[in-house]
């Protein structure tokens, strides 16, 4: 299912809810929390927080509700805008709000107001508009999500920063073409899908929003509604390129030239196919929540496949080694870059100094740059595998293993052993209809082929989804401690010789 968004039908709309929100009883910099799935909710709700000068805190409709709770309580939420499909965890999550605070979209939840009541308000432009802020909080792929607060904003109109950053990128790839039709495929709670979408809608465009990922539908709304631009996520593209070549070649693509991606490292055979099937309109984005900010063009990635870009004069970046050393050049260790607003972690002052060094911090992520100054990411800090002493980027061997047709995706982490430390095994999700002890078979020699002795896994497992959050990211601490406990079926895999 998708919908479609007229430009014109968005402030207005925003504008009436900006007015409910402020009859609410909320704080001049109040936060607005909301549990919503993509849908024209979701996009008038934000510009009615960014443009009433409130504070915009999105939450992935994938937490379970303890996290739910958590976020409201660590940010102070004041106003509790939750869709019906969620009825159960908004209402097991929002027990600390007022009632009058909490509204329902898409139905009624017990003790929340309807949401809908913006309608019998005024859509006239508001009397004081003011840029609001946004508090988001990480994806807490290494434990519980962290509120990434900034500095209180000085007054100044709308649009807000992230709006004016959105809208400034669309403009500096599309030019005039910037006003043109954006898709929205990847969850708005995630950054950048809200800062692209929220940046289009800034340019002029109308707004085409998917409610959830299906390859063909993709392809099928971009040629319907001859979209300009789109953000993905790199598991999108894995799931694009896996559709039938017939399939891909029956769709008019013509008119998409601006597919921004990040979040997720991209496998290169991943993104070069993405590149020869869609011309060079890719356009990457290293950073996070906290900030950074390194982009790279098709034609630059082209020339440095596997690079995340190029740090601006602007930008410091820097690699750093366990002594906190900078490291020489094309030597992988930690990535440090500068933010361009300081931020600190909400009520844990902790977690803010372990990610700092000096006036730099870490996303988590290990890279290296080389001789050019182009950065290459490895892998996150938390999910290297040591090995017998070796360093294995479970990136890399995911790339490697995603480059057998019969694999649909794959997680690969390190389990505790007695001999090596720790012992690389993968986790399957095979292709439809696909034999798995066939396929074990198969894998086993492919590895054999495709990868070093060290990075070959000694166990195979096969789930039938893997667990990945909206930006494609895979949650490798959620998969090590299910397997580390697991004592049920396990398929071995033959020992290699090392």
């Amino acid at each position: 299912m998708a919908f479609l968004v007229k430009h014109a039908e968005i402030q207005p709309a925003a504008n009436q809810i900006a007015r409910l929100l402020s009859a609410a009883g909320i704080s001049a910099r109040g936060v607005v929390a909301v549990l919503l799935p993509n849908g024209p909710e979701m996009l008038f709700c934000y510009r009615a927080v960014s443009w009433s000068g409130k504070t915009w805190t999105p939450i992935s409709y994938q937490l379970p509700v303890d996290d739910v709770r958590y976020i409201l309580g660590d940010s102070g939420a004041e106003i509790f805008i939750a869709h019906a499909q969620f009825k159960a965890v908004a209402v097991a999550a929002a027990s600390d709000i007022p009632a009058q605070r909490c509204f329902s979209v898409g139905g009624d939840i017990e003790g929340f107001q309807p949401l809908e009541a913006y309608r019998q308000l005024p859509d006239t432009s508001l009397e004081v508009p003011l840029a609001g802020g946004v508090m988001m909080y990480t994806s807490g792929t290494t434990g519980r999500p962290k509120g990434v607060s900034r500095p209180a904003l000085e007054p100044a109109p709308p649009p807000s920063y992230i709006t004016r950053m959105g809208a400034g990128m669309m403009q500096h790839f599309l030019g005039e073409k910037a006003g043109g039709t954006h898709l929205v495929a990847a969850p708005l709670y995630h950054a950048a899908a809200n800062t692209y979408c929220d940046g289009a809608v800034e340019c002029g465009a109308d707004i085409v929003i998917m409610t959830h990922w299906d390859g063909e539908e993709f392809l099928r709304l971009v040629t319907e509604h001859q979209v300009i631009s789109t953000f993905l996520v790199p598991t999108h593209f894995v799931r694009l390129l896996k559709l039938p070549e017939a399939t891909r070649h029956s769709y008019q693509l013509d008119s998409l030239q601006l597919v921004s991606h990040g979040g997720a490292p991209t496998p290169v055979h991943i993104k070069r196919a993405m590149i020869e099937w869609l011309g060079p309109i890719l356009f990457e984005s290293y950073g996070g929540t906290e900030g950074g900010g390194i982009h790279i063009s098709s034609q630059e990635w082209l020339a440095h496949p596997g690079s995340v870009g190029k740090p601006g004069a602007q930008l410091a970046l820097t690699i750093l080694d366990e002594q906190a050393k900078p490291c020489p050049i094309g030597t992988v260790g930690s990535v440090y870059m500068a933010s361009p607003e300081p931020f600190e972690y909400l009520n844990d002052p902790q977690k803010t100094t372990a990610n700092r060094q000096g006036s730099l911090f870490t996303l988590g992520d290990m890279g290296r740059l080389d001789e050019q100054g182009y950065l290459y990411l490895c892998d996150r800090r938390s999910d290297l595998i040591i090995s017998g002493g070796v360093n294995v980027y479970p990136a890399q061997v995911e790339g490697k293993l995603l480059q057998h047709p019969q694999v649909d995706d794959c997680c690969v982490i390190g389990l505790d052993d007695e001999d090596w430390g720790q012992q690389v095994c993968a986790i399957i999700q095979c292709a439809p209809g696909v034999d798995e002890a066939a396929l074990a078979d198969e894998l086993t020699n492919f590895c054999l082929q495709q990868l070093a002795p060290a990075e070959r896994p000694r166990q195979l497992f096969f789930e039938h989804q893997l667990p990945r959050t909206a930006t494609g990211k895979l949650l490798h601490r959620k998969m090590r401690e299910q397997y580390q406990a697991m004592q049920g079926d396990k398929r071995k895999v033959d020992e290699y010789d090392r």
